[in-house]
Parts: structure tokens; C-alpha cells; sequence
């Protein structure tokens, strides 16, 4: 039985997965680097800063000791991209406010800690959540299990009772390996890279008591 609801930030609260490219090609341009459409999918779509940076990094042979400047640098422009701008998707936030009278809610971010405290401060959902974790907190990052499995930890729960709303591939794969259910919505990939998740949906008002309790 499902009794906990876990939920990514980037691309299933906010639609901002735009904002966090320009971030990032803003924040490599100023080392020469210009990241495509394609390479932002492959190393950072899903993924923690941390881990995407450093291989891109490593990649384009950029001086390592680059890495957490240019994760700050691209935070800043994050923060500033969304300033007067943070889009979310349709009936998400109605959504949290419905499983959070049920369910026991949680975050789990690849975000870093000043993009996921301004975000869940601005629009006011921050203690809808019983625990949240970000890419702070972890060591690997989606797609690896240890974003889930930590929060699962901090919860005190067991991960077969544990839902996950994510909508990209890595971050899919990350709860899954952890022995999670999950929820897919093609908010930012096509269907056919969610193919583990448990069920893939497209909009919010999809997801019941009786779909949740069905898988």
C-alpha cells in the first residue's frame, strides 16, 4: 500500500527545465564552452550539477577546480532567469495540496540547496513537505538510487510503500532502483524514454486515490 508520496522539483513542480539550460550555457560560455541542446540532455537532464559539471568539465578538459564555481555562477543566473518568471505546471500545486491531506509528502531534488529553497519558498509549499533532500545532501546523484533511498531513510519508511512523480529518464531509473513505484508525466521527455516507470501519464488530473493504490 502506497503511503508516501515522493516528488522531483524540476519539471514536475516547475517548468523551468529552460531556465536551468540557459543557466548552464550561460555559466560555460564564460569558460568557452557552449552547451547544445543535445549535451545538456545527456549530461545534465535529471541529473545533479555536481556529477553533470564535473563530467562536462572533464570533457572539454576545463581546470576542475572550475567545478563549484561554475555550479555558483550558474545558480546565480538561475535565481535571477526566475526571478520574475518561475513557471509551474497546470494543477500541480492543487495536486500537492490534495495528496497532502492523505499521503505523506516529500522532495527529492537534483537541484542544488538555494535553487529548491527558493523555489519552495516562493510558492509557498515548503511545509507540505515532511522531508527534502537535494543535491547537497547525496554523494551520486539520479540515476542513482541514493536521492530516494535517503529520503526514504529520513521518513523512516520502506521503499515498496513509496510513490515517486518523476518526468525524466535518469530520475525514473534513480526510483526504480530503489524499489519504488513511479509515476512518469512527459512533462520534458517523450514517453518513449519513461518506459520503466510503473505508469506514464501526461497530465496531473490522471493521477487518483484508485491509480495510485492500483499499482
Amino acid at each position: 500500500m502506497i503511503t508516501t508520496i515522493i516528488f522531483d522539483m524540476n519539471g514536475v513542480i516547475t517548468d523551468d527545465e529552460d531556465c536551468h539550460e540557459l543557466a548552464t550555457k550561460k555559466a560555460f560560455q564564460l569558460v568557452g564552452i557552449a552547451i547544445t541542446p543535445e549535451i545538456y540532455r545527456k549530461f545534465c537532464l535529471g541529473r545533479p550539477d555536481t556529477t553533470a559539471f564535473k563530467e562536462l568539465v572533464e570533457k572539454f578538459k576545463v581546470k576542475s577546480s572550475d567545478v563549484e564555481n561554475l555550479i555558483a555562477i550558474k545558480t546565480q543566473f538561475y535565481l535571477e532567469i526566475i526571478k520574475d518568471d518561475l513557471k509551474i505546471y497546470p494543477d500541480v500545486v492543487e495536486l500537492l495540496f490534495k495528496l497532502h491531506q492523505k499521503y505523506t509528502l516529500a522532495l527529492t531534488t537534483s537541484s542544488t540547496f538555494e535553487e529548491m529553497n527558493t523555489v519552495v519558498n516562493s510558492l509557498e509549499i515548503k511545509d507540505l513537505f515532511e522531508v527534502i533532500v537535494c543535491s547537497r545532501d547525496v554523494i551520486k546523484g539520479k540515476p542513482d538510487p541514493e536521492p530516494y533511498l535517503l529520503t526514504a531513510e529520513k521518513l523512516g519508511v520502506h521503499c515498496n510503500t513509496c510513490l515517486v512523480i518523476e518526468d525524466s529518464e535518469n530520475g525514473v531509473r534513480s526510483a526504480k532502483a530503489a524499489g519504488m513505484k513511479c509515476f512518469a508525466i512527459t512533462n520534458t521527455e517523450d514517453a518513449i524514454n519513461l518506459q520503466l516507470a510503473d505508469s506514464i501519464i501526461s497530465e496531473y488530473s490522471e493521477i487518483t486515490d484508485q491509480l495510485i493504490q492500483g499499482i
